[in-house]
C-alpha cells in the first residue's frame, strides 16, 4: 500500500518490494542499520511498548533481544497471567501460551488487558455469516474475507490462496473486528497460510 502511494509501484500478489525494485524498512529498523551497521553488529535490543489498562506502569523500553516477557512484566509490578496478555498490538497482536516466551527483533509491543476487557465464553460465541459485506468493505487489500472465511470452514486452504489471494492479506485484523457475527476471520487466514506453508514445504 506505501508503495502504490508514494512511488505508484504495485508489488505483485505474494511477491515482496524488491519484485518492484524497492526496500521498505520502517523507521526503527532505518535507524538501526545507521547506528549497526558501521560497527558490524547485528539487532540486540528492542524497543518494546507495553500498555493497557491491566499495566500500572505503561511506556517504551529498550530490552534486549531475548528477554523473557515474564521479566520486563515482573519489574513493571505486573501479577497477572498470560492470558492477560497480547503481543503486538489489539489489531494484528496474537496471544501468547506463556509469560516465558522472550521477546524477538519482531515484537513492538505487550498489550495488556486487565480482568474487565478478557473475553467470556458469552462473548467469544460466534454466529453464522450473514453475507453483510461489512468484511469486504473493511478489507484494504480488497479480498473476500467472507469467502475466504467459508472456505477456512472447509479446510480448502489451497483454493483460498489460489482462487481467492489469501497470501495478499497482510493480517489486519478489520475483518475481524467489523463482524457482526463475531467470526474470526484473521485467526482462520493465519492457519490457513499456516497449513500452506507446511504442505509447500514437505513436498
Amino acid at each position: 500500500m506505501l508503495a502504490k502511494a508514494l512511488v505508484n509501484r504495485e508489488i505483485p500478489s505474494g511477491g515482496l518490494p524488491f519484485a518492484v525494485g524497492l526496500g521498505v524498512f520502517n523507521v526503527a529498523t532505518a535507524t538501526q542499520i545507521g547506528q549497526l551497521l558501521p560497527h558490524k553488529q547485528g539487532v540486540v535490543e528492542r524497543v518494546v511498548t507495553v500498555t493497557g489498562p491491566g499495566i500500572g506502569r505503561p511506556g517504551n523500553f529498550i530490552v534486549p533481544i531475548g528477554t523473557p516477557i515474564r521479566f520486563i512484566l515482573e519489574q513493571l509490578g505486573f501479577e497477572g497471567t498470560a492470558r492477560h496478555l497480547i503481543m503486538g498490538g489489539p489489531m494484528m497482536g496474537g496471544t501468547v501460551s506463556s509469560l516465558d516466551v522472550p521477546i524477538t527483533k519482531g515484537c513492538g509491543g505487550l498489550l495488556i488487558l486487565n480482568e474487565h476487557q478478557l473475553t467470556s465464553e458469552e462473548q467469544m460465541k460466534r454466529y453464522p455469516c450473514i453475507n453483510c459485506g461489512a468484511c469486504v468493505d473493511a478489507c484494504p487489500m480488497m479480498l473476500n474475507p467472507c469467502e475466504l472465511g467459508r472456505l477456512a470452514n472447509k479446510a480448502r486452504y489451497q483454493e483460498m490462496a489460489d482462487r481467492y489471494h489469501l497470501n495478499d492479506c497482510f493480517e489486519c485484523g478489520s475483518c475481524s473486528y467489523v463482524c457482526p457475527a463475531a467470526i474470526p476471520l484473521v485467526q482462520y487466514f493465519r492457519v490457513a497460510k499456516s497449513v500452506n506453508r507446511t504442505r509447500a514445504a514437505a513436498v
